[in-house]
């Protein structure tokens, strides 16, 4: 009985994943609204390793958010994180990102 269980829990788990991962409506329910429109990201790669973010314009209703999808991935592994932002802190965001970008230090 435990061992039916286990492979229903199982089966449920890894088709919520590839729902997830591999439909428009499964990443839409993990962003909190519809996709409006997906803009291009950047890429860094290093050896064996690959970093993405890509960038969403996403409807929640009355507010805008705006959100990232950030994925990892290396030989076997791929791993994809989410976040939401409203689009005022999308605009923090952003201007924490060009100052950082163009630091220098002085000293």
């Amino acid at each position: 009985m435990s061992e039916r269980v286990f492979f229903i829990f199982y089966v449920a788990a890894v088709g919520w994943a590839i729902f997830s991962l591999f439909t428009k409506r499964g990443r839409e329910i993990m962003r909190g609204g519809r996709i409006i429109k997906t803009f291009d990201g950047v890429s860094a790669k290093r050896r064996i390793m690959s970093n993405d973010v890509k960038v969403h314009a996403v409807d929640g209703g009355s507010v805008r958010l705006v959100g990232l999808e950030i994925s990892t991935s290396s030989v076997g592994s791929n791993e994809i994180t989410p976040i939401t932002f409203p689009a005022s802190e999308a605009r923090r965001l952003a201007a924490i990102l060009i100052e950082a970008a163009e630091f220098q230090d002085n000293a």
